[in-house]
């Protein structure tokens, strides 16, 4: 299945040691990848319709020298819409004067019986129908109640099918979990004790690449680390994360 990345943080972090196992994950996920961070006040996105696994260092070049509080990563097992560039995640979408990207999970084919009548997506699949069905029906609804809305909304789709997602505007992230999403809270102080990546292997002392100061969130769609703080999220359960903590939690 799809997998999923979210990484939220309190200061400008880099993604390397989570990409180094992350990029794993695009062997069994061949069909497409995508990494979306915020950076000098917009969104930067780098993807391709092809596996993670195999991409060249020279086309992550820009994904490994990033440096944001906020960084959104997918790997694609095709279910809806061919393998190209259109139907690669994350999804970057633009309504009332703020930018959006996206990442989902899973399938809800009758989305598109719905109507869109601002946005237009420009691939195939059901996730990008899925988004900006949801911003439209967010457009108007004021800042305190977005996050409310958007489990209302959120649990609605997830009756279609499969919706696990990650969404940002640059400052929130909001996970919304199905039935696969895991997060972790990354918090000082950081002792000396190794933490090894599942999908590959290598450890590191969290000490040596932490500033003292540094906190963030992780979440994913299954486990990155073998640290025990990892917690599954519950079916139905919206987090709103924000500068490396975990705002409010609704429903599940």
């Amino acid at each position: 299945m799809c997998q999923l990345l979210g990484i939220c943080a309190n200061r400008p972090v880099d993604i390397n040691f989570s990409f180094r196992g992350w990029r794993y994950r695009g062997a069994k996920n061949p069909h497409g990848y995508g990494f979306a961070w915020w950076e000098d006040g917009r969104f930067h996105i780098v993807k391709a319709a092809s596996s993670l696994y195999h991409a060249s260092d020279r086309a992550l070049e820009k994904v490994k020298a990033a440096t944001s509080r906020i960084f959104l990563a997918h790997v694609r097992l095709a279910s809806v819409g061919p393998q190209d560039g259109t139907n690669t995640h994350p999804f970057k979408a633009e309504l009332g004067g703020r930018s959006f990207v996206f990442a989902h999970n899973g399938t809800v084919r009758d989305i598109k019986q719905r109507t869109l009548e601002r946005l237009q997506p420009e691939g195939q699949t059901d996730s990008e129908f899925a988004f900006l069905w949801l911003l439209e029906q967010l457009a108007d609804v004021p800042e305190a109640e977005f996050a409310k809305r958007l489990k209302q909304l959120s649990d609605e789709v997830g009756q279609l099918g499969k919706f696990n997602f990650l969404m940002s505007d640059g400052r929130t992230v909001w996970a919304y979990a199905h039935d696969s999403l895991h997060v972790i809270q990354r918090k000082p102080p950081y002792g000396g004790e190794l933490v090894r990546l599942v999908d590959d292997g290598y450890s590191i002392s969290l000490s040596e690449v932490k500033a003292p100061e540094e906190i963030a969130v992780l979440v994913a769609t299954e486990p990155l680390t073998n640290e025990a703080g990892w917690q599954p999220l519950k079916q139905g359960e919206l987090l709103l994360i924000r500068d490396g903590r975990i705002e409010a939690s609704l429903g599940g």
